[in-house]
């Protein structure tokens, strides 16, 4: 198939589709990649905080509910759904206390088994809880596991025999304040043995995952083995629950684990979030070890606020699929935060899901066709406070990128690539870091340019950009493509070395059109008094940005155009004999 050439920010193709359909909205005809989103609940606080799929293509949930169940407190909620996520059944359990679903399986005679923890059984404050029920629902039995302090449970595994395996913290026996506790049945619910692992200090767990070997792999903290604040910890059992190793992971500031999976290779993967590195607050955190718990490689993801993941799994193509939430990127205070990484953890994609209110991401899962599913709950929508949140995602590839170089042209970089397919693709930003030498890595990323996307087509679209008058030195780039759902991917980096001095350059600000604040950049070759400044259409001074002696370099301004009225304004850099003009849109 002939390539279509994309030419001025505008594919060719999509101008003709414009002209011919000028009400038509490209975005608009677009299939989106959510099969179906349903929120469950009642006038009062409902939350979901497992979710699996069960052998007739529906689904089970899990979290706890207000709305439905005894009147007083939380109760344990558990949702049946069909394949397209309509509930079949909606129950609550507990009784006089707070009782909490964490974890709910599908047990082999079709009915299901959930762990938690009450505080309307049982002996302490809060006891472990498991609970059976049949086919509909309708409850089977209750075990309440613990002694006079708090013991949760968070993580549930169903064992060879057809038992279970609970793992979460104690405060009612072991070594320290806190520590892992194990605890396993028979498939009556019968206990068979505990195990708690831990020193002194605080140590839990947040998960439990079946591994090859037929023991268990957990996560969760420890201030026994890490920082003052907690670690986060991976914890290697054999099949009776006994330690084959652990491993702790992070710095001096809090780090935590939340769910931990056996990788395809034997080993580890696990995500939480720390505070003892990344970019924000707290960020999500993806840790990817050996079979022995030896770190392979950490990544972090998130923004200036705070980030966490909360459910990973590893999907088909060796990467990792990773939900929580974030307080960084979105439309609220917490929205679903949804990472997809390659298998070495660079991330490909992300996205967010929410409204104006808090919506917070706690499990996802991978169906056999490959769709996505996450769970969790929305104060954005739904009929009560909070209401349970379920997404089905389709496995829509948006750009299919076929080719990426950048390769150095005098003082410029050409920037191009080509795609084999294009679905609601809005466009590509262009994005440029100066090369770290002595540390040999990225010095930060700038956005230098965007391209329009051609949004929705079958053949082959060429794309090209220059990036002008750069500095000597060695250069990375990369593709953040955007979708017009708001979905992100970044493409693999390329490197190129400018060796020839370039020449006083005032670039195009971004964005452009603005409203109201937009970032002008510039570099000087040699150390020079420079005087950036913008001016109306009839050539009058609006504002003088800068006026400086500048060392060679690249520098940004940002220019805030709030009591400004909307319209066309002129910028000018100059220096010595020299000036450079650029126009800038203010859209109001």
């Amino acid at each position: 198939m002939k390539a279509a050439v994309h030419f001025k920010g505008l594919n060719f193709l999509a101008l003709i589709f414009l002209v011919i359909f000028p009400g038509i909205n490209i975005a608009q005809i677009l299939p989106p990649d959510t099969l179906f989103t349903k929120t469950y609940g009642g006038s009062g606080i409902d939350l979901g905080t497992c979710l699996r799929q069960t052998n007739d293509g529906g689904y089970v949930i899990t979290g706890y509910t207000r709305s439905y169940g005894t009147a007083a407190g939380r109760n344990i909620l558990l949702i049946k759904t069909d394949p397209v996520g309509n509930p079949e059944w909606i129950k609550g359990f507990g009784g006089s206390g707070d009782d909490e679903g964490n974890c709910v399986r599908q047990t082999p005679d079709g009915g299901f088994v959930i762990a938690g923890y009450t505080k309307s059984y049982g002996s302490g404050g809060t006891d472990v809880f498991l609970m059976k029920t049949d086919s509909l629902g309708n409850e089977l039995w209750n075990k309440p596991f613990g002694g006079a302090q708090d013991d949760e449970g968070y993580g549930l595994v169903i064992t060879a025999d057809g038992g279970f395996l609970i793992a979460g913290a104690t405060s009612s026996s072991g070594a320290g304040s806190r520590d892992v506790f194990l605890v396993r049945t028979d498939p009556n619910g019968n206990l068979l043995w505990t195990k708690t692992h831990g020193g002194m200090s605080s140590d839990g767990a947040r998960s439990i995952e079946p591994t090859s070997d037929g023991g268990y792999i957990i996560s969760g903290w420890s201030m026994s083995y890490g920082g003052v604040l907690g670690n986060a910890w991976l914890v290697k059992t054999d099949s009776a629950g006994n330690m084959s190793w652990h491993k702790n992971f992070g710095g001096s500031d809090a780090d935590r684990g939340m769910h931990a999976i056996q990788t395809s290779d034997g080993g580890c993967a696990f995500t939480g979030y720390t505070a003892s590195s990344g970019a924000g607050l707290d960020d999500m955190y993806l840790v990817r070890t050996d079979g022995s718990g030896n770190e392979l490689w950490v990544k972090t993801f998130g923004g200036t606020g705070r980030d966490y993941g909360n459910s990973i799994q590893q999907t088909a193509d060796g990467g990792f699929l990773i939900l929580g939430y974030t307080l960084s990127f979105g439309a609220g205070s917490e929205d679903f935060f949804l990472v997809k990484t390659d298998a070495a953890g660079n991330q490909l994609r992300y996205k967010t899901y929410g409204g104006s209110a808090s919506d917070v991401g706690n499990s996802v899962g991978i169906t056999a066709d490959g769709s996505f599913l996450l769970l969790g709950y929305t104060l954005s929508y739904g009929a009560g406070v909070h209401d349970v949140w379920f997404i089905k995602l389709g496995t829509v590839i948006p750009v299919e990128l076929t080719s990426f170089i950048a390769f150095e042209e005098g003082s410029d970089v050409i920037v191009k690539w080509t795609t084999a397919s294009e679905t609601n693709n809005r466009g590509f930003e262009i994005e440029r870091s100066r090369k770290n030498m002595v540390e040999n890595k990225s010095a930060g990323w700038k956005t230098v340019g965007f391209t329009e996307g051609i949004g929705t087509y079958a053949g082959e679209t060429e794309y090209g950009f220059r990036d002008k008058n750069l500095l000597p030195g060695k250069y990375i780039y990369r593709l953040r493509q955007i979708d017009y759902n708001g979905e992100i991917a970044y493409s693999e980096e390329v490197e190129v070395e400018i060796s020839q001095a370039g020449k006083l350059a005032l670039y195009q600000n971004y964005p452009n059109p603005f409203n109201p604040v937009t970032m002008i950049s510039f570099s000087v070759p040699v150390k020079t008094l420079v005087t950036l400044s913008v001016y109306d259409l009839l050539g009058k001074e609006i504002a003088v940005l800068l006026t400086e002696v500048k060392e060679p370099g690249e520098y940004d301004v940002q220019f805030n155009a709030e009591k400004l009225a909307a319209g066309v304004y002129y910028y000018t850099l100059i220096s010595g004999d020299e000036r450079l003009t650029q126009k800038l849109i203010l859209l109001k």
